[in-house]
């Protein structure tokens, strides 16, 4: 089976050769490419060069756009600065405190240099591994965003303080995020990875009333335009399933500190299928073969026939290649 066809069936919850390996990986990529991170995250062509030696060294069942969280953010009008092997990040928050939201620049995703660069690697990653692979686009979480925009700290005050312009700002941003989706689904996504970390911040109160009606709406935005979604809230979201369950999307990461057999439990029976949830530091980069062998068949035994298997989130550059090799091993039936 191709690696689009195995997910294709595992989610339908038909037979598999094999469990797929959804693995996020960034700075792994990065450095398969043999780039700085820097130049990793802007210039497409390297990305996919590093992503098609990871999917086929590794044993991945997927490729992605996934490089970091400021695409969106300087598109919007944020100064972004790019350190050699770092993340990208704002220099200062774009909304200050008077909350002025006319600072946001609405962009065309064709025409923004960081938006424009992810659409040439869908594309691009379309072209090489034509079926063969699932192409998952990837956006920003509308809580995630503001975060980008704001602030995390700054952001988490407005939401305890239930500050009128939230419901503005958040409108705003899931304009542009509906763009920038419907875009990578033009150019060739099979999916959209939704990030969406600020949400695990927040109580299962807050995120009713300021994440969910976003998640929700991207969800059903990409499923009315011939897409799937994969959302991936990294951090401990026990206290937010019960609603990630009307949130529906295709797939649900989950991070190692959420009990995995407890989220595959209560999303047994849904159209939603979790992934994890390895701890992506302690097991597989530091483990031992014998600890992540014993990590993979723990989720293997946890999951039911749509589950997915991954680190709970992006595995780091420095974890041994016998590592990535055994876990991939154990997933063939």
């Amino acid at each position: 089976m191709t690696s689009l066809e195995r997910l294709n069936a595992r989610l339908e919850g038909k037979p598999a050769d094999k469990i797929p390996n959804m693995n996020i990986v960034m700075a792994v990529v990065a450095k398969a490419a043999g780039v700085s991170y820097k130049e990793y995250v802007t210039d497409y062509r390297k990305l996919v060069e590093g992503n098609l030696i990871c999917a086929e060294k590794y044993g991945l069942d997927s490729v992605s756009v996934i490089s970091d969280p400021m695409r969106e953010a300087a598109a919007f009008g944020s100064s972004v600065t790019f350190p050699e092997n770092g993340v990208p990040y704002a220099e200062k928050p774009l909304v200050g405190d008077n909350f002025d939201l006319s600072v946001l620049k609405r962009f065309d995703p064709e025409e923004s240099e960081r938006t424009l660069d992810r659409l040439k690697g869908v594309e691009l990653l379309r072209q090489k591994v034509k079926n063969d692979y699932p192409v998952i686009g990837w956006v920003e979480g509308c809580m995630a965003e503001a975060a980008d925009l704001r602030g995390i700290n700054e952001l988490m005050m407005d939401l305890a303080s239930e500050e009128d312009y939230l419901d503005d700002f958040f409108s705003v941003i899931h304009e542009q995020q509906k763009c920038f989706a419907l875009a990578q689904l033009k150019a060739g996504a099979d999916f959209i990875g939704v990030g969406n970390a600020a949400a695990s911040l927040v109580g299962p109160d807050l995120y009713r009333k300021y994440g969910f009606k976003w998640d929700k709406a991207i969800v059903d935005f990409v499923h009315e335009n011939g897409g799937r979604v994969k959302l991936h809230i990294c951090g401990n979201i026990s206290s937010l399933l019960e609603t990630l369950k009307e949130v529906a999307p295709d797939i649900l990461d989950i991070d190692w500190m959420v009990d995995f057999s407890q989220a595959v439990n209560m999303f047994k029976g849904t159209k939603t299928a979790v992934s994890g949830n390895m701890d992506p530091v302690e097991v597989m980069m530091r483990g031992t073969v014998r600890q992540v062998e014993e990590a993979v068949r723990h989720c293997i035994e946890a999951g039911t026939d749509t589950t997915l298997i991954a680190g709970g989130c992006e595995i780091p550059a420095a974890t041994p290649e016998e590592n990535f090799l055994v876990m991939d091993r154990i997933l063939y039936r």
